[in-house]
């Protein structure tokens, strides 16, 4: 697939405001800004992230596919190699794009506060009061199981009714070792995303020892079924919206800057995973109608899809149902979290509401960008450079 790599003209406010007004709503980004960035980083926690960055350059994939000035170019610009080719950048367009380095930068955005989203235990816990989120089972660390409610009691004991359960690693998201478990009596099926062993069976009274010999803490959740739209797509995942929303510098308010469906496929599966090959649907803020889909990696990437490609089901034109809605009550929850100013909210939605999965202080943003670059929204501009993300 050839993406287009035309440059996004940024649309400058007109209005005629002077001093602290004026510092306030400017949203121009001159010519090559990455870079004065990149040269600007000085303080530790940039300095760590840079490092971090340093990296994982070094470790892409992509970089032997580019030429030495092409990597010194996008090196010193902060963006990774892969993006030469997911977005097709380079340097008429890479000034429209959020780069890698501001990604990781905004993890620090929301200050101490950011670890009600490191902590899958915080989440439920703040969340959990304003919305609907997946109730938790139990949490396993430190080599034992805690139970959050008798569920795992009765799970352990053989007594527990069929039900699914999911188990995840307490902290950071990512996608990785995620387990799906169908409870039956006395007796388990998992499914995971490890390509060792993706399927195998267990006794229930053995699913202990599973999450206690783990290297990491886990957590554990009842399964949330989707909604009908959802799974049509592609039933065989759960599909969840990622919601990119902050806190408008002029007004305070919720702002959405960008919102894609993340759909599973055979290449992804068990999970929708999107650097697993899962697809991304650009969603029409103002209407819920989807556009294109496109797959970050694996068989399916490379190329535009308007159907499903596993299930032959219409994608580009469907609309989501009840989206105005949707809208309004994450706003609503935004609006509730004023400590808050920046978050990556994944949504399972159901028939008539929906569920918060979990949020990041750091959303991912390839499955927006390879859509349309982020920086073409002047507010979203107007963001970055009162929070030092930009110059």
């Amino acid at each position: 697939m050839k993406l287009d790599t035309t440059y996004h003209e940024m649309r400058h406010s007109s209005k005629n405001l002077t001093g602290s007004q004026e510092a306030v709503v400017a949203d121009a980004l001159s010519k090559d800004h990455h870079k004065r960035l990149m040269d600007s980083l000085q303080e530790t926690e940039q300095l760590a992230l840079l490092k971090r960055f340093t990296l994982d350059f070094h470790a892409d994939s992509d970089l032997p596919s580019l030429s030495e000035e092409e990597a010194q170019f996008f090196y010193e610009r902060g963006f990774l190699p892969e993006k030469a080719r997911l977005y097709g950048l380079n340097r008429d367009n890479i000034d429209s794009y959020l780069s890698d380095v501001q990604r990781w930068l905004t993890r620090l955005v929301n200050g101490h506060y950011s670890v009600v989203f490191n902590n899958k235990i915080l989440f439920d816990q703040v969340f959990g009061q304003y919305c609907n989120v997946p109730h938790t089972v139990a949490v396993c660390r430190q080599g034992r199981v805690i139970p959050h409610t008798d569920l795992w009691l009765q799970i352990a004991r053989g007594e527990s009714e069929p039900r699914m359960l999911v188990a995840k690693p307490l902290g950071g998201g990512g996608g990785g070792s995620v387990y799906f478990i169908r409870i039956d009596k006395r007796h388990a099926v998992v499914e995971t995303n490890d390509a060792i062993n993706p399927r195998f069976s267990l006794r229930s009274d053995a699913l202990s020892e599973l999450f206690t010999s783990q290297r990491v803490p886990f957590i554990i959740n009842e399964y949330v079924q989707q909604g009908e739209f959802s799974r049509r797509l592609y039933p065989l995942t759960v599909n969840t919206v990622r919601v990119l929303i902050m806190r408008d510098v002029q007004s305070g308010e919720p702002y959405i800057v960008r919102a894609v469906l993340r759909v599973g496929n055979s290449e992804s599966y068990p999970i929708d995973n999107f650097s697993r090959g899962g697809l991304s649907i650009e969603i029409d803020l103002e209407t819920g109608r989807l556009g294109n889909a496109v797959a970050a990696a694996g068989r399916f990437s490379g190329q535009v899809w308007h159907a499903h490609p596993d299930t032959g089901e219409t994608l580009t034109g469907a609309s989501i149902p009840n989206w105005q809605e949707h809208k309004y009550k994450l706003k609503a929850l935004f609006s509730k979290l004023p400590y808050l100013k920046y978050c990556g909210f994944d949504l399972i939605l159901r028939d008539h509401d929906f569920v918060v999965l979990e949020g990041n202080s750091y959303s991912q943003v390839r499955l927006f960008q390879m859509h349309e670059p982020l920086l073409g929204d002047a507010t979203y501009r107007r963001f970055l450079l009162a929070e030092g993300l930009a110059v």
